[in-house]
């Protein structure tokens, strides 16, 4: 998820470079939209599934995850506990870590790349029959997918400019047919039709959702980048 409303640039904005001051919100909640959100829209006006019918409810709400203070959803800012190659970067001596990249398809791109011409085969047990090259560039460089023993002097190295939810985040079942949903949407306010759109995002598998049906975001499945 990495775009901004208006709402949360113009605080951003003003908070940074201007004498403004961006008033954190008091609360975080998770909304599912039939089309994407757009910047200048708010809660009263994104494309939400409706929360009841002529009929009564359909058991759509928003998934409150209360206070940002308090937090008990989110990771820490770059940290991805569900990476298999995670990388130990040395304390002392940053160029030196666990996991080396770049890793290539075509081996003939490896060895173009690699000081001594030469690259070596490197397979996992998460892409079973795929091949891929690290180029060899001297007697510790580049061994993808070998780790290292972190001990007290490497730091765990995820990168920065991310957040991964470190709970499921789970909707209510469905009480009736909800139709197509595209978007996710985070606002300032559980409150159905009310509170700032702070960011929102098209969803990556997209969905027809019937009675019965349970919408659920899974641990480390909704990221946060700002790019």
């Amino acid at each position: 998820m990495a775009a901004l409303s208006d709402y949360l640039e113009s605080g951003i904005l003003k908070q940074i470079f201007l004498s403004g001051v961006f008033v954190k919100p008091t609360n975080i909640s998770i909304a599912l939209t039939s089309g994407v959100p757009n910047g200048s829209q708010d809660g009263s006006n994104i494309p939400e599934l409706p929360s009841g019918t002529s009929e009564g409810s359909t058991g759509y709400s928003r998934v409150n995850l209360g206070n940002p203070n308090n937090n008990t959803y989110w990771n820490s800012v770059g940290e991805d506990d569900a990476s298999r190659f995670k990388v130990y970067q040395n304390k002392t001596e940053p160029s030196i870590s666990g996991y080396f990249y770049p890793l290539y398809i075509t081996q003939s791109v490896a060895d173009g790349i690699s000081e001594n011409g030469n690259s070596t085969a490197r397979t996992f047990e998460d892409f079973p029959g795929i091949t891929l090259y690290s180029p060899d560039t001297g007697s510790n460089a580049y061994q993808s997918g070998v780790s290292v023993d972190p001990g007290t002097s490497y730091a765990l190295y995820d990168g920065n400019g991310f957040i991964k939810n470190k709970k499921e985040i789970l909707f209510n079942t469905a009480l009736t047919d909800w139709g197509y949903i595209s978007g996710v949407a985070i606002l300032d306010s559980s409150t159905y039709g009310s509170g700032n759109l702070l960011m929102f995002s098209q969803l990556s598998n997209p969905r027809q959702i019937f009675i019965g049906d349970n919408i659920k975001f899974d641990i480390n499945s909704l990221e946060i980048s700002v790019k």
